[in-house]
């Protein structure tokens, strides 16, 4: 019966733990201009607050075990709320705006952990895939947001209110979690889970997979920053760019549900298929390098967003499934790949447009999405080595 509330308690969590670092790189033009920062800048503050989460994750992951999904969930609205009003009403220069981010990485950190425990606790585990895909959503809604706010808030009353219109998530986020998950546990495995997967956690396999998910965050977290001044600056009007990040997150909120009901009827070749979406998705980004006609660019943009960034909540119950019985334990290792790239990424995008242009960053890009491609199919050949070992040891051992 809370299942609903609890899909929408994570995904509102999730969506307004990121909010602030997306409704930055959607308005960035905007605010640019008033603050006096550029790509490199822009790079640098989305660094900072991704790393700031990562380095709370673990703490955060702890707390919320200890004491339950909704205290995390509390901690997220208000943090995140405090950094959307800061932004608005504080943010009068480049250090007040980092300082911000700061703050909304701290309460970033507490969110991701907050909407796995709830939908663990709340959500059947045949429905898993589909409600993970629907969480993993989340991000896509934050870009879409940023994007509609260019045109409709951005250009008419201004940046600053943009941030004070979507800090109104947080005061209502608390009322949308079902409080039945502050100390409830996560459901168990069925009765019918074979005995292998209680496995022990493979760690070199997935370090190598974690690799690979850093490589891959790492140039598609550069989308929902860099999209929009990246448009402008292959001369689309500021408004038009907006709509096209609006029009990429819409699909990529799709891709990331569809994807997500897809997995709960397959079994197997989930990280396959994670591998063969970076590969697609780094022909986006060549054409986002490319850029002329514009036409490319609008068609890369759907591309990046579908593949090249579509691939998250996948790429997460992979490794669920892979390892049920250890699912903490192995999802915690992989998203600190995830975090790492989401820090890497931008920077290093930032820096290289800056010094030398978009279409320089987006080529790199591209050519960091096919490695990752690469790396994560050669965790995955580890993974399935090391089942194997463990399966003939086993039968040894009987």
């Amino acid at each position: 019966m809370t299942a609903p509330r609890a899909v929408t308690g994570a995904l509102v969590s999730t969506a307004q733990g990121m909010l602030p670092v997306y409704m930055l790189g959607g308005l960035s033009v905007q605010m640019g201009a008033e603050l006096g920062f550029g790509a490199r800048e822009l790079g640098i503050a989305t660094t900072i607050y991704f790393a700031v989460s990562a380095l709370g994750s673990t703490p955060a992951g702890r707390f919320v075990q200890r004491v339950g999904a909704y205290p995390g969930i509390v901690v997220t609205a208000v943090l995140s709320g405090a950094a959307l009003l800061g932004i608005a009403g504080l943010a009068t220069t480049w250090p007040l705006l980092v300082a911000m981010l700061v703050v909304a990485g701290v309460g970033n950190a507490f969110a991701q952990p907050a909407a796995n425990l709830l939908l663990a606790s709340e959500v059947p585990l045949r429905s898993q895939g589909l409600f993970f895909g629907i969480k993993q959503a989340a991000v896509p809604i934050t870009t879409l947001l940023a994007g509609v706010s260019v045109p409709l808030i951005g250009l008419t009353i201004g940046w600053r209110w943009a941030f004070v219109i979507v800090a109104a998530g947080s005061a209502v986020l608390p009322a949308l979690a079902p409080r039945t998950a502050r100390r409830r546990r996560p459901r168990p495995l069925a009765r019918d889970t074979p005995v292998a997967s209680a496995a022990p956690v493979d760690r070199l396999p997935l370090t190598v997979l974690a690799a690979g998910a850093m490589l891959g965050a790492a140039s598609a977290n550069s989308i929902g920053v860099f999209l929009v001044a990246s448009a402008v600056d292959a001369g689309f009007r500021d408004s038009t760019a907006g709509y096209l990040l609006a029009l990429g997150s819409v699909l990529g909120i799709v891709t990331r549900v569809v994807v997500g009901a897809l997995a709960d009827r397959r079994e197997g070749a989930h990280i396959t298929r994670v591998a063969a979406m970076l590969v697609i998705g780094s022909i986006g980004f060549v054409l986002l390098a490319v850029a002329e006609p514009p036409v490319l660019f609008l068609i890369g943009t759907v591309i990046a967003f579908v593949a090249g960034w579509g691939w998250n909540g996948l790429f997460t119950f992979s490794v669920v499934r892979n390892y049920p019985g250890a699912a903490a334990s192995a999802t915690g290792l992989t998203q600190t790949g995830l975090w790492l790239g989401g820090m890497i990424g931008p920077l290093a995008f930032g820096l290289v447009a800056s010094a030398a242009s978009f279409a320089a960053a987006w080529g790199l890009a591209a050519v960091v999405m096919l490695l990752a491609a690469g790396v994560c199919m050669l965790g995955r050949r580890m993974i399935m080595q090391a089942k194997a070992v463990r399966a003939a040891t086993e039968a040894e051992a009987t």
